[in-house]
């Protein structure tokens, strides 16, 4: 079949389902059922786990919380256990390429969207321009070779190859798997580089002396697995929406009354204990279980109350919710972008721990998805209930 034959084919595909199953709804009488609980009868009992990826939403703090601390053998236990599950693929909570690209033309004309680049992900573009300038290239070209390289590199690249890698990926802002990238180079090799402006490397040599947990998690794990490239997956696009309220109306919602019920609230205090108890003890791993596990789901949950409950003449305190669901909506959408694949992937989320909930919440109505829990590959000496 060539190729405008196989588009119709799955336009007429999609029609012709969605007729199907308007006629089959109203057809057999008895209780009413949704149209959308047409796709689980008819589809689930055909899933078998060949056709899911896997996905483990590991909710997080941000861990720059803890850089004044935080040592590499703090994260030994979690990085263990994350390593039983052996992800194929790992996505973090970084902004994609393609959204950074948008953001930065519309920051041309839009104070909002310039405060998002500006908060998110002004390295990226500096770094990516200074690279863009420097290999004569565009950012979607630089991506086409980068991804070339990036199937040879599972197998081994020469650290010139490398190095080429890095240039490129940087140049279509793929900054985290650059830093990857640069992480597999020898530090002599880093040194020797004349392909990097020192600049850049000086900025890629920091980020790898941060705690972030891009560095602190994904990439050692990453290195320990083999895995070549980290996935970026986050989206605050609508967050232009919602900064383009006048500021006096934004400090009004953000700064209402109501909000002081949530930080007086048991559940916010448990909270903050368990913040508390993790710079004391340093034990990360018991954090990690506490984070991801529904009792603290519930008590994170409790922050949206008095958004829900403001009911503020301007409105925006029902939009910015709204925006909240719609994040973590495109972030379970690029999490299935990220682990779509032709075999059966194992994909890990690292996340900052609010989203956990909302994000499989999207993803747990998915067919080809199954979700797993941290829980799930303790060894046997760290089962029990959470702390």
């Amino acid at each position: 079949m060539n190729r405008p034959l196989l588009l119709l084919s799955l336009l007429l595909c999609a029609t012709m389902s969605g007729t199907g199953a308007h006629a089959a709804d109203g057809a057999g009488g008895g209780a009413a059922r949704l149209p959308s609980h047409a796709v689980d009868e008819a589809l689930a009992p055909h899933v078998t786990p060949r056709l899911q990826n896997q996905i483990l939403v590991l909710g997080s703090w941000h861990l720059g919380e803890f850089h004044d601390w935080l040592e590499p053998r703090h994260m030994q236990s979690t990085l263990a256990v994350l390593a039983r599950y052996a992800p194929t693929r790992i996505a973090i909570e970084k902004i994609p390429p393609d959204e950074i690209a948008l953001l930065a033309e519309l920051a041309e004309v839009d104070p909002a969207a310039k405060e998002l680049i500006d908060l998110f992900a002004r390295h990226v573009l500096v770094q990516g321009k200074a690279m863009q300038a420097s290999l004569d290239i565009g950012r979607a070209a630089a991506g086409r070779h980068a991804e070339a390289l990036l199937e040879r590199a599972e197998h081994g690249l020469a650290p010139e190859e490398r190095l080429e890698l890095v240039a490129h990926l940087l140049a279509a802002y793929e900054y985290d798997t650059a830093t990857l990238q640069w992480s597999y180079l020898a530090p002599g090799d880093r040194e020797r580089s004349d392909t990097l402006p020192a600049s850049v490397r000086e900025a890629m040599d920091k980020y790898l002396r941060s705690a972030d947990e891009a560095v602190t998690v994904a990439m050692p794990l990453a290195r320990s697995l083999g895995l070549q490239r980290l996935y970026p997956v986050d989206s605050h696009y609508e967050a232009v929406r919602t900064l383009s309220f006048p500021e006096d109306v934004s400090e009004a919602v953000f700064d209402h009354p109501s909000k002081r019920q949530w930080t007086a609230s048991d559940a916010w205090q448990r909270l903050q204990a368990a913040r508390e108890r993790v710079k004391g003890d340093g034990d990360m791993l018991a954090m990690y279980r506490y984070l991801n596990a529904y009792p603290a789901g519930v008590d994170d949950a409790g922050q949206w109350i008095h958004w829900l409950t403001m009911d503020h003449p301007s409105g925006l305190d029902r939009l910015r919710y709204a925006m909240w669901e719609l994040r973590d909506q495109r972030m379970a959408a690029n999490v299935m972008d990220a682990a779509a694949s032709a075999q059966p992937e194992r994909l890990l989320f690292i996340v900052g721990f609010s989203h956990k909930a909302y994000v499989e919440r999207s993803l747990a109505t998915r067919l080809s998805v199954r979700l797993v829990q941290l829980e799930d590959f303790l060894p046997a000496d760290r089962t029990g209930s959470s702390p």
